[in-house]
């Protein structure tokens, strides 16, 4: 039996199928992971002080909503049980900023240590939304 090898085509389009697959596939899988950090209390309990803080409603304009946060590179530090400077990207009807905080993980869970909010109109600036000594 003589092995035939496939033509350039048939192998470019093994190579751009492959391609797709593999792009769909850590797409779907950064969404599944950012959506389960979004769940946690840490998150949530972090977007939840700061849309009840009136400086912060004052400064973004309300609703303030998340606008997204990245995974990879230095900017979010988990580290056993603690979570160091998670920036998290928010914007309001006024304005737009970058909300962070630092949690611990305790035995009744996730507690809010510190939250800041900076705000483009003042990048020079970070208001303390929350402080837990």
């Amino acid at each position: 039996m003589i092995f035939k090898f496939p033509s350039n085509k048939t192998l470019a389009k093994i190579a751009v199928y492959g391609a797709i697959f593999s792009v769909s596939s850590v797409a779907y899988m950064q969404f599944r992971i950012k959506d389960q950090i979004r769940n946690q209390k840490y998150f949530r309990e972090a977007m939840s002080e700061l849309r009840k803080n009136p400086g912060a409603i004052k400064l973004l304009g309300e609703p303030i909503r998340e606008s997204g946060f990245e995974l990879a590179g230095t900017k979010n530090w988990f580290k056993g049980g603690k979570i160091e400077q998670f920036e998290i990207s928010v914007k309001g009807s006024k304005d737009k900023g970058t909300i962070f905080f630092d949690s611990d993980k305790t035995d009744e869970g996730w507690i809010l240590k510190k939250l800041e909010l900076e705000v483009k109109a003042h990048p020079d600036k970070r208001f303390l939304v929350k402080a837990n000594s």
